[in-house]
């Protein structure tokens, strides 16, 4: 069965709008990676965001490392990059030996209290587990302070201590946090006959319901941003009990991924279409509005002509300005050459995404949806039926045959645009790119990914033409700027890359600690953080003095890494009083108001 609808902007918007960073401020290189190596002939320089083992990359690009965050096995005491799992035991055991309440999450059931296992590391099978115990993940009380300040400060940290700076990783690292579905009746217990028994009530004084779970959801992601703004985190995005909550629950987290987008197609059921509507294209389309950095792959069925072009037009309806597509099939991901023509056809989104109910189908997820974008317009079609959709001017579909109309099967995604796809210019690369104020001058390059352009670029805001300046080299920036490049072959011209720049007056930016005081976690390591109020133009180091309780002082330095305003240093604390860190000297930058920090033990 087919209908025949006439396209208009008729839909309502998935996501809301919020705010919305202007330009891209991670490396304008989209091409991800996900746990999978390039294809022959692409080296690893080819990506921008990489997640798995460390390569050697760009600079710029993002290094993601998988972690743990709300629930642990005892086993990745041994693995590489696991969880300090018997340290955590420890501590709680001795937080209870004090008369203080138990860390990880215990359930009564059947009048013995068990420990309360995630579902998925079990290997249920005809409901019994199958993995073996050391593999067995036990929940934690997330939203517990001492918990954070532990996750913090004896694995985190300590791991970018390790990492960060260090080849192939440098600077932007950036933390996967594994299994982020936040449902209840996926954790559960084991009953005297081994056998698992979801929806079993927690313990006091751990959360007693849906509600109470997620705010300790919340309050882990706000206090890592409280505590620790240099950490980066991405969550592998899952479902969520209560969707709506979303926004509030991730209004801290810097980034998402997830590691198959596509895991509805190619026959989407009546459950996936409305649980990924409902979810999963909602909650991407707001931290693509909100600017987040996100990480999309889909996974690709081979002999399927249709599943990259549907998976890069679901992205296209998702994406925000500093998202990362990441196609895989098997081991490999796909080589970039296979997608980035549509890229460079379409360019920027010019409006959010979009949707129309379905005529045929009253259930929520079976619906049409698009997204303008410069060059044209993205379509996936979940309506139940092969949908006809006229257009009004002139188009050209995927095949680049001038067209009045285009017919879309049901779970299937393509796209038209204004002009023939024949001839395709990729944009330039704009570098660097920062989320943050700088103090001059700064150092532009552009580069071009299209052999045999040439680039013409403006500092003033305005598009560049054949008569702007050609790019010949880098060149400084010594007051704030919007940067335009666009590459030309012939007459073709590129989509334009832009980069804004904030470029601080002040010569010298400020330093200050992130906090003024702090408590909690056990004695023992410490990671104080310390910002600067603008990117500085050259190196930038402190000196700092620890002082006891009992007034023993030790001394230490730290330092920025290259083009970041985040830095911390280990400290010893006292289980027996106020540990005071002062910062005592400073060169390459200016105390700001705040260079003394106190804390105190739980």
């Amino acid at each position: 069965m087919k209908t025949k609808i006439l396209f208009a902007l008729l839909g309502v918007l998935v996501a809301g709008t919020g705010a919305r960073a202007q330009y891209r401020t991670v490396i304008d290189n989209e091409v991800g990676s996900v746990f999978q190596s390039p294809p022959t002939g692409v080296s690893w320089s080819a990506y921008g965001a990489v997640d798995g083992s460390p390569q050697t990359l760009d600079p710029a690009a993002l290094r993601i490392l998988l972690t743990k965050f709300d629930k642990f096995a005892p086993a990745e005491d041994t693995q590489v990059r696991g969880f300090p799992y018997s340290a955590l035991r420890t501590y709680e055991a001795q937080e209870i030996a004090a008369g203080k309440a138990p860390i990880f999450i215990t359930a009564t059931y059947l009048g013995k209290q068990r420990p309360v296992l995630f579902s998925w590391s079990l290997g249920l099978v005809g409901g019994k587990p199958t993995a073996a115990s050391s593999n067995w993940q036990h929940a934690v009380n997330v939203g517990d302070s001492r918990f954070i300040h532990f996750w913090i400060n004896r694995y985190v940290q300590p791991m970018m201590q390790k990492y960060q700076g260090l080849s192939p990783f440098g600077p932007n690292l950036w933390f996967q946090l594994d299994e982020a579905a936040f449902n209840l009746h996926l954790f559960g217990v084991l009953d005297d006959n081994n056998n698992f028994v979801a929806g079993v009530p927690w313990d006091s004084p751990f959360p007693q319901s849906e509600a109470q779970y997620e705010s300790g959801i919340e309050t882990f992601f706000n206090q890592v941003k409280a505590l620790a703004p240099d950490i980066l985190t991405m969550p592998n995005i899952g479902g969520m009990a209560t969707p709506s909550n979303f926004p509030n629950m991730f209004a801290s987290v810097p980034g998402g991924l997830s590691e198959n987008f596509m895991s509805w197609y190619p026959s989407p059921s009546a459950y996936n279409r409305n649980i990924w509507y409902t979810q999963g294209f909602s909650y991407f389309s707001w931290l693509g509005s909100q600017g987040r950095t996100v990480v999309l792959r889909p996974l690709i069925p081979s002999n399927d002509t249709n599943a990259l072009p549907t998976a890069f037009v679901v992205y296209s309806l998702l994406k925000g300005q500093n998202f990362f597509f990441a196609p895989g099939q098997g081991s490999y991901t796909l080589n970039p050459a296979q997608w980035e023509g549509m890229k460079a056809l379409l360019g920027s989104p010019t409006s959010t995404l979009q949707s129309s109910q379905s005529i045929s189908n009253s259930s929520p997820g079976y619906r049409l949806f698009w997204r303008n974008y410069q060059g044209g317009i993205v379509y996936l079609n979940w309506t139940g039926t092969t949908q006809t959709i006229a257009l009004s001017g002139a188009y050209y579909n995927a095949s680049g045959s001038q067209v009045t109309q285009i017919q879309v099967p049901d779970g299937v995604g393509t796209y038209v645009s204004y002009s023939s796809p024949a001839v395709k210019v990729l944009p330039p690369r704009v570098s660097p790119r920062y989320a943050f104020p700088a103090v001059g001058p700064i150092t532009v390059t552009i580069e071009e990914d299209t052999p045999g352009t040439t680039i013409h670029y403006t500092t003033d805001g305005s598009t560049p033409t054949t008569a702007s300046p050609v790019y010949t080299g880098p060149f400084q920036l010594l007051n704030s700027a919007v940067v335009h490049a666009v590459g030309y072959s012939g007459t073709t011209a590129s989509r334009p890359s832009v980069a804004s720049y904030s470029i601080s007056s002040s010569t010298l930016p400020s330093v200050q600690f992130t906090l003024s005081s702090d408590s909690g976690g056990p004695a023992g390591t410490y990671y104080p953080v310390i910002a600067l109020s603008a990117i500085p133009s050259s190196p930038v180091s402190i000196t700092y003095k620890v002082t006891q309780a009992n007034g023993s002082t030790t001394t230490g330095t730290a330092s920025f890494l290259s083009e970041t305003i985040y830095s911390y240093f280990p400290i010893t604390t006292s289980s027996t009083g106020q540990t005071t860190v002062t910062i005592s000297s400073v060169n390459g930058a200016v105390f700001g108001s705040n260079h003394t920090l106190v804390y105190s033990p739980e």
